[in-house]
C-alpha cells in the first residue's frame, strides 16, 4: 500500500492578490510543509491545476493561474477544468495505480468545491481518499456588513467537509 499526496489547486488566486482565502499565509506554510514531508518520506506528490475559461482569473497563462508552490523535478501536474481532477482526468486513476498508489491525503483548495469532489472522484476509482484537517482552506459563505461575515465562515466549511468525509 502506498500512500499520495494530491495538492489540489494552490495557485495564486488563492494565496496572493485582493481576496486570498482566509488565514492564507498560515495556510499556505502548513501546505508547504506537508510537501516537504511527502517528499523527504518518498511520498509521491501529485499536483492539480485548474483551467479556468478564457475570461476567468485563471484562465491558463494569467498570473492567478499559476501554481504558488513549485512541483519538484518528476511531480506531475494535472490540469483540471472540473471540481473533480479524476473527471477532467479519466485516465488519472490508471496513472495512480501504476505508481503504486492505493491511497490518497487530498490538500489545497477549496475545501467543499475541489477538495472534496476529488476526494469522492478518487474514492469512486477505488482509492482510499481523505482531506487533511487543517491542510485545506476556502472563502467563508454569505456577506459581510460592519460587524463582520454574515454567512458560514471558512473555517466552518472546511471542518464540515472534514466531519463528512471522515
Amino acid at each position: 500500500m502506498s500512500n499520495a499526496l494530491l495538492v489540489v489547486d494552490v495557485q495564486n488566486w488563492g494565496f496572493a492578490g485582493d481576496w486570498p482565502v482566509p488565514d492564507h499565509e498560515a495556510l499556505l506554510e502548513r501546505i508547504r510543509e506537508r510537501v516537504e514531508s511527502a517528499r523527504a518520506n518518498g511520498e509521491l506528490v501529485v499536483w492539480v491545476q485548474n483551467d479556468g475559461d478564457a475570461d476567468e482569473m485563471d484562465a491558463p497563462g494569467e498570473f492567478f493561474w499559476e501554481l504558488t508552490l513549485a512541483p519538484a523535478d518528476g511531480e506531475r501536474v494535472w490540469r483540471k477544468t472540473t471540481k473533480d481532477v479524476f473527471e477532467s482526468n479519466p485516465d488519472m486513476a490508471a496513472w495512480l495505480r501504476d505508481q503504486g498508489v492505493t491511497s490518497l491525503d487530498i490538500i489545497g483548495l477549496q475545501s467543499e468545491m475541489c477538495v472534496r469532489s476529488s476526494t469522492l472522484g478518487a474514492r469512486d476509482a477505488g482509492f482510499i481518499a481523505r482531506p487533511v484537517a487543517g491542510l485545506h482552506g476556502t472563502y467563508p459563505e454569505g456577506t459581510h456588513d460592519e460587524s463582520g461575515p454574515t454567512g458560514v465562515t471558512a473555517a466552518e466549511l472546511s471542518a464540515r467537509v472534514d466531519a463528512e468525509l471522515a
